[in-house]
């Protein structure tokens, strides 16, 4: 497995005035018009520790979203100031295009002390398992979230954001998120892909959350899902950031605009289309535009989803992965294939899988494991 999440990782990296800029902080638009969006990020992550911080991936998607159609954009962390840019994805472009926009903001993100909070009309919580560590213990951030509270203003917080929101309190001094639907990264997927983080966390959100009151929505580990309860928005995870995005903009009164979505977004929202529909969606959909997916989160959700599946949805998510096989190759996932079918009595279909195993990976350092299954 470890050699499979390297390629996995490996494919990801493939896909004057200005110092003047940086130096100083960030300035509001003098244009009353518009709408204002205050994105918060996490201040935690270091070139040590840099999974420790927050998502650029989500960041970056979310605030293409928001600018595209026409809001205007401060991002603050708990310290201010400078926050750690990793670049591994660089080669994907629209991180590069986020960079152009946002890189100097980065270099110098507001301090929430620094921050009018009326001069913006949203507040928008990026995740990233930083989220978990300094956003819901910052007294000065958790002050200004408070604030935003009390003024009934439209917070949108994904994936780990909710953190942010746990500890926060209404006017009465009942919870903030007693009662509201709302969702976050789960516990399924938090010891799926984060379980050596969560040593790091004061608390699994998924569990503070209902803790707290909130009635917890989701959909299957690794799909899309976004909630929305009054002037408080949720999304599951990464793939369900851009959404989240936009439905910000219809809560600041704003049309929205058409969009091709993010690369990773449609291929989890094809998948969970597919969970409902059958998975020959997915073979028409790449068939027809195959460039407009990411065949490495399809052989990820392929590799993991069965396994973090109950009972009832596992021979759905054996489907899938059969049929995502034909789409992606790797010694690894053909391994997995294997032994999930032999698990559920599939052993003829398990079989001929392990024969073109053989020629398509000879002497690979599982075929002795394999082997001895037959």
């Amino acid at each position: 497995m470890k050699n499979f999440i390297l390629f996995l990782t490996t494919a990801a990296l493939i896909l004057g005035s200005c110092c003047l800029k940086s130096a100083m902080a960030q300035t509001p638009s003098n244009d009353d018009t518009a709408k204002r969006v205050l994105m918060l990020i996490s201040s935690n992550g270091t070139e040590a520790a840099p999974e420790l911080s927050y998502d650029l991936e989500e960041l970056a998607q979310a605030y293409l979203v928001l600018n595209d159609n026409g809001v205007q954009i401060d991002i603050m962390s708990p310290k201010g100031g400078a926050v750690l840019v990793k670049n591994n994805k660089d080669n994907l472009a629209y991180i590069q295009r986020f960079k152009k926009l946002a890189l100097d903001q980065l270099k110098n993100t507001l301090a929430p002390t620094a921050v009018q909070l009326s001069n913006y009309h949203a507040v928008f919580v990026i995740g990233g398992s930083g989220a978990m560590i300094d956003l819901p213990t910052d007294t000065a951030t958790q002050q200004l979230l408070s604030s935003a509270v009390a003024s009934d203003m439209t917070i949108t917080a994904v994936c780990h954001g909710p953190a942010a929101l746990v500890n926060l309190q209404n006017n009465d001094g009942s919870w903030y998120v007693d009662g509201k639907r709302m969702n976050s990264f789960t516990n399924t997927e938090e010891h799926a892909f984060s379980a050596e983080h969560i040593e790091h966390f004061p608390f699994l959100l998924e569990d503070k959350l209902k803790e707290h009151g909130a009635i917890f929505v989701n959909n299957a580990p690794m799909l899309p899902y976004v909630a929305v309860d009054g002037n408080l928005i949720t999304a599951q995870n990464p793939g369900s950031v851009a959404k989240a995005a936009e439905a910000t903009v219809l809560a600041l009164g704003l049309p929205l605009q058409t969009r091709q979505p993010f690369h990773d977004e449609a291929t989890m929202a094809l998948i969970s289309h597919a969970r409902e529909t059958g998975s020959a969606i997915i073979n028409l959909a790449l068939a027809r535009d195959v460039d407009n997916y990411d065949m490495n989160y399809l052989a990820l959700y392929g590799f993991y989803a069965y396994r973090l599946a109950d009972e009832q949805n596992k021979a759905r998510e054996l489907e899938l992965m059969q049929t995502i096989r034909k789409h992606f190759s790797h010694p690894e996932y053909d391994t997995q294939l294997i032994l999930n079918l032999l698990e559920q009595g599939q052993h003829e279909r398990a079989l001929d899988i392990f024969e073109e195993f053989k020629v398509k990976f000879a002497g690979h350092s599982n075929l002795d494991r394999l082997e001895a299954l037959f």
